[in-house]
């Protein structure tokens, strides 16, 4: 009785993890399919995947330097080309989106990162407060996900999107990076087929528990600091000149 108990139970969950597997993808690909034919009533040509920038959704392309393995330093471990790293303004939970969910990832990194003066003079917070974790309070009403409520409006949430091919940054609003997103995705085809304690994510990101390797936080740090440096020797030298 008890072992035929265990079965039936088991059966249950597996069953109910694969029916929310299957409506998290369907929902998915639904957005997916409805955004691509939105923007082709707008009269716009979606180009091969290969050929798309962020700059077709209004992001706009920042020029401070940034390390090959800085993805990696926030634990992710997928393969998808872009990726955006940002707070979710629903939890405020800092983390990054490959266009499945958002993944939890380190703040304090993060913040570091983002108050570093290689950085934080080309993202400084006072324009982008949202990109620190920066809300105002919470009021009662529905909202889009991708804005927040400020002085009875609506402002965006602002994100950065990582180019992992070309080693470009992004500064852009998340409605923004949800359209850019889905036109990425492969027409009949998902890039999103792990379901993972709740979570829609591409293959590689399993793990995404798991601390991120040592050398890449390393790597972060010494990267940044280095170019630092090296705009104070540039500015010591055009003084002496």
């Amino acid at each position: 009785m008890y072992r035929h108990r265990q079965r039936f139970l088991g059966k249950n969950v597996l069953t109910g993890v694969h029916s929310s597997r299957l409506a998290a993808s369907k929902a998915h690909r639904r957005f997916v399919t409805e955004t691509k034919k939105a923007v082709q009533k707008l009269g716009w040509e979606i180009p091969d995947s290969a050929l798309l920038s962020p700059s077709i959704v209004g992001a706009q392309l920042q020029r401070f330097p940034v390390p090959q393995n800085l993805a990696r330093a926030f634990g992710y471990r997928g393969n998808l080309r872009f990726l955006e790293l940002g707070y979710c303004p629903r939890s405020r939970q800092f983390g990054y989106c490959d266009g499945g969910d958002h993944i939890a990832s380190d703040e304090n990194l993060w913040l570091w990162f983002l108050h570093h003066p290689v950085i934080s003079t080309h993202l400084p917070e006072r324009r982008y407060p949202t990109l620190y974790g920066i809300f105002p309070p919470k009021v009662e009403g529905p909202a889009p996900e991708e804005t927040i409520r400020k002085d009875a409006g609506l402002a965006p949430v602002h994100c950065l999107l990582l180019d992992l091919h070309d080693r470009k940054t992004y500064i852009c609003r998340r409605d923004q990076t949800m359209i850019f997103f889905a036109l990425m995705e492969p027409d009949g085809a998902d890039d999103h087929t792990v379901f993972v304690d709740g979570l829609l994510m591409s293959p590689g990101t399993e793990d995404y528990k798991g601390a991120p390797p040592t050398e890449f936080v390393h790597e972060l740090h010494s990267f940044l600091d280095a170019q630092s440096e090296l705009g104070h020797r540039v500015g010591r030298t055009d003084l002496r000149q």
